[in-house]
């Protein structure tokens, strides 16, 4: 299977993946980081999903580039695509989206990040239930740090924050609720690091916190993201910090391999791991139903994650690190 990734540079280009079809069925599918190995994972299960549906596929990698967004939505529509997918680079844009694909009356999904209409609607969703996914990252690290037995004075807690993505927002917030509800920490621990969603700034917030709060000997943290707890804890490693004095949990298990496959323990202490793949089957496979059969969209479709850490990843490793 042949799925061509594109970047925002130059022309707005549209790669079809999957041979003609005989039914003349097009998917579009609108990702907005599709150098990362989650949207790699998820483009591919959606390719895959319309090749087995008998439909063409066509995918575009927008960049978190919101106009790139709307000229690529523009374009697919102009070429007769009968449903997309979209992963939005900025939530804004729903109304937008939501508007232009009513307009020319196809089928909408968002994968990721729900949007809503111009009238306040959600737009058919498939993803994950972010605060729920948030609120699991907080009782692993509650249940990580009652075994650790840090003194509660001698931990300070990371939020690292993608500030511009609702979704990833609400994660933080679920994660932050169900640590202090299920420990002795309080809020006023709490640190608030803004960043981009790449691990490169991550290790940059995380490095300036440490320096920042000398006072604190160790130290939970949470993101949104894999990279965001990764980077939080490699800057910990450069600054000197063993292992055992740091605990973060990711989500979405796109740096899995990066972190446990070296055999080596780190502040690293999980991710609740969603296949991507699925998301992007998911998201398709509804599509093709509504476009052939008239099946209502459902409003929301989450997937449930699995809890990989270093004592089990032997079980995901085969699937983490692409085999």
């Amino acid at each position: 299977m042949n799925i061509k990734m594109m970047t925002a540079m130059g022309a707005v280009l549209l790669a079809p993946v999957a041979a003609h079809a005989d039914e003349d069925i097009r998917i579009g599918y609108i990702n907005k980081m599709g150098d990362h190995p989650w949207f790699v994972a998820e483009v591919a299960g959606a390719a895959a999903a319309a090749e087995a549906g008998g439909a063409e596929f066509i995918s575009q990698d927008v960049q978190f580039n919101a106009d790139l967004t709307i000229t690529t939505l523009d374009t697919m529509i102009g070429d007769g695509v009968d449903g997309i997918a979209i992963v939005v680079p900025d939530r804004a844009l729903g109304p937008i989206v939501a508007a232009r694909a009513a307009e020319a009356g196809i089928p909408l999904i968002a994968v990721d990040d729900d949007i809503v209409d111009q009238d306040g609607n959600p737009v058919p969703y498939v993803g994950l239930n972010a605060f729920a996914i948030g609120e699991r990252v907080g009782e692993a690290l509650a249940a990580f740090y009652e075994e650790s037995g840090w003194e509660p004075g001698s931990v300070g807690i990371v939020s690292i924050e993608d500030r511009r993505a609702d979704t990833c927002m609400q994660r933080n917030g679920g994660a932050e609720a169900a640590l202090l509800a299920n420990s002795d920490l309080t809020e006023d621990q709490i640190v608030r690091a803004a960043y981009d969603n790449s691990m490169v700034n991550a290790i940059d917030v995380m490095t300036t916190t440490l320096t920042a709060n000398p006072q604190y000997d160790n130290w939970i943290f949470y993101a949104c993201n894999d990279d965001g707890v990764l980077g939080a804890a490699r800057a910990m490693e450069n600054s000197g910090y063993p292992a055992e004095t740091g605990m973060g949990i990711g989500i979405d298990g796109s740096r899995a391999c990066d972190a446990f496959g070296n055999g080596r323990e780190s502040a690293y202490r999980g991710t609740m791991w969603l296949n991507s793949e699925n998301h992007g089957r998911d998201a398709v496979n509804l599509l093709l139903a509504s476009i052939r059969d008239g099946a209502p969209l459902p409003e929301a479709t989450y997937s449930d994650p699995e809890f990989v850490t270093f004592a089990n990843f032997g079980d995901y490793r085969d699937r983490l690190c692409n085999g």
